[in-house]
C-alpha cells in the first residue's frame, strides 16, 4: 500500500487546531508530515509536532538542531527518506481522483506520495475507497 505524506502550512493561526488536524493525521494513517517553506519558525512548529506524535515521521529540509531530534526520538528524515521513492503531487479534486492517484503510483513503484494540507485529507485517509458514509449520517442524525 502506497504511503501519503503531508506539508502542512508554515503559519499557524491557532495552533491548538494545527496540533489536532496533526495527531489527526497521524490517527488516520499519514506516514509523515513536514512544513511549506523554509524558515526558523519550522523549527518550533515540527517541535510541536514532534510532542504531540509518536509515530509519524518529519520531514525537514535540513539537518534538525539536536534538541528537535531528541523530541523526534529518530523520526526525522531529511528530503525524502532512505531507499524510497516519494512524488510531490497535488490534492485530487475528488474522492475518486484521489483513488486513482493513490493506484497510479502504487504501479508506478512509488514509495508514497506527499500532498498539500487539505481538511478532505483525514477522510480520504480514513476512507480512501468508501462512498457509503453511514458513519457520517449517523453523527449528524
Amino acid at each position: 500500500m502506497i504511503k501519503v505524506g503531508v506539508v502542512m502550512p508554515a503559519t499557524v493561526e491557532d495552533a491548538g487546531d494545527f496540533l489536532a488536524n496533526v495527531r489527526a493525521l497521524e490517527a488516520a494513517g499519514a506516514e509523515m508530515i513536514g512544513l511549506a517553506g523554509d524558515s526558523p519558525e519550522q523549527w518550533v512548529l515540527l517541535g510541536a509536532i514532534a510532542a504531540v506524535t509518536e509515530r509519524i515521521r518529519l520531514r525537514v529540509g535540513e539537518p534538525e538542531p539536536a534538541g528537535l531530534r531528541k523530541l523526534g526520538r529518530g523520526r526525522m528524515v531529511v528530503g525524502e527518506p532512505e531507499g524510497e521513492s516519494w512524488a510531490e503531487v497535488p490534492m485530487p479534486v475528488d474522492r475518486d481522483s484521489w483513488t486513482a492517484l493513490l493506484r497510479d503510483y502504487e504501479t508506478a513503484g512509488a514509495t508514497g506520495i506527499i500532498v498539500p494540507w487539505d481538511p478532505r485529507l483525514i477522510d480520504l485517509l480514513r476512507n480512501p475507497e468508501s462512498d457509503e458514509r453511514s458513519d457520517l449520517l449517523m453523527s449528524t442524525g
